[in-house]
């Protein structure tokens, strides 16, 4: 007999600010560290939040977002799956757009990450390599949408489940 997890679930609607990004970032670090128990493994899904509460505070054109983040914990693993959303300007959605289908179609995620960070070194403003940072850290895979002027990136992935000391 298979038994059905619940999975472990927030959403918040915040005026996304500077400030409030590391108000956040600690919540949904205690949040991971208590679900899943795994130090490890919640810093870095903290990092891959943070990048997108930055994304959003950075490129957001309202003071209103919405972070999503669930957990769901099987027998042998957890599946993460981190959402923002937010109004944004057609140029910065485009250019979302434009940096996720670019990690997605790269053969090695973490060389991509690399060579983003030789072109960022030569930028004056902005690194611009918050996405790809969640893909190479995190192992997350990226999707985007959008709806007219409202962008949506979610971040998701699966790992082993912890051991746990008995």
């Amino acid at each position: 007999m298979k038994t059905t997890i619940e999975p472990s679930a927030f959403e918040l609607r915040f005026s996304p600010s500077s400030q409030l990004i590391t108000t956040v970032r600690r919540f949904v670090l205690s949040f991971y560290t208590q679900v899943l128990g795994d130090h490890e493994i919640s810093s870095r899904l903290a990092v891959a939040t943070h990048e997108l509460l930055e994304n959003a505070v950075a490129h957001g054109r309202r003071d209103e977002a919405t972070l999503a983040v669930t957990v769901i914990l099987g027998e042998e693993a957890f599946t993460v799956e981190v959402a923002i959303r937010n109004e944004s300007d057609p140029d910065d959605i485009r250019e979302a757009v434009r940096r996720v289908e670019s990690l997605r179609g790269a053969d090695d995620v973490f060389i991509h990450y690399q060579d983003l960070m030789v072109e960022a070194a030569g930028r004056t403003q902005g690194s611009g390599l918050g996405l790809a940072r969640i893909a190479a850290e995190s192992g997350m895979e990226l999707q985007v949408k959008a709806e007219g002027e409202v962008i949506e990136i979610r971040a998701r992935a699966s790992y082993p489940l912890p051991s746990r000391a008995s």
